[in-house]
């Protein structure tokens, strides 16, 4: 059964009505949020893999493909793949989602020029739950999701963007200046809900960037 889009945009406010992340910003979903969407975001907060598994038995992974550009569409379903790629499609849904669509840096709302980004590598994941975990996400445009992936720029615990000393020491045009050192000391555009968590922060401030 496919769900209407309202309905799916109702849910999401929902949860973010019940994410302490979000409320403890000062921030509120829905007031009266129904007890079944309660007890799926406290079973499910921390476990986010075994989520992704439980959607795609329950509606063939019927994951939303929320382009602005052509709309909401059921994505077909991905049975018969494995796992990881599962993992990436609920992950860049979620993400997605969270971000309404915009690049936390630029605002940009091009959808094949947006990444969902792992703040913890996917790579350096231990789990399903982590790897599929919203709250280690942050959507990019492809240059600076590039950027992030190769430590050449950061993000703090506030929220404010770092950028590499390698990346100042090169900054020999104009594009360069604009694009990547002008960061420095911006704050992202945080999420409705599933902001950035602290420790995936941290992990890419001590182990991926490069100061």
């Amino acid at each position: 059964m496919e769900l209407p889009i309202g309905s799916l945009v109702l849910r999401m406010r929902n949860f973010q009505f019940l994410d302490p992340g979000v409320t403890g910003e000062g921030k509120k979903g829905m007031s009266h949020v129904a007890k079944m969407d309660k007890q799926v975001f406290e079973e499910f907060q921390n476990d986010w893999g075994e989520l992704a598994t439980m959607a795609e038995e329950a509606v063939g992974l019927a994951l939303f493909d929320a382009t602005p550009d052509k709309g909401a569409k059921v994505l077909s379903s991905l049975t018969d793949r494995n796992k990881v790629s599962r993992e990436r499609h609920f992950f860049r849904a979620s993400v997605l989602t969270s971000y309404n669509n915009k690049c936390c840096i630029t605002g940009l709302t091009l959808p094949t020029l947006l990444a969902a980004s792992h703040i913890k590598p996917f790579s350096e994941c231990r789990s399903s739950s982590e790897r599929t975990d919203p709250h280690n996400g942050l959507l990019l445009n492809t240059l600076h999701d590039k950027a992030f992936d190769q430590g050449l720029i950061t993000v703090t615990k506030d929220y404010k963007i770092w950028v590499s000393q390698k990346v100042k020491d090169f900054a020999n045009d104009s594009f360069t200046n604009t694009s990547l050192v002008a960061l420095e000391g911006r704050q992202i555009i945080l999420p409705r809900n599933f902001l950035p968590a602290a420790e995936c922060l941290e992990y890419h401030n001590d182990v991926i960037f490069k100061g």
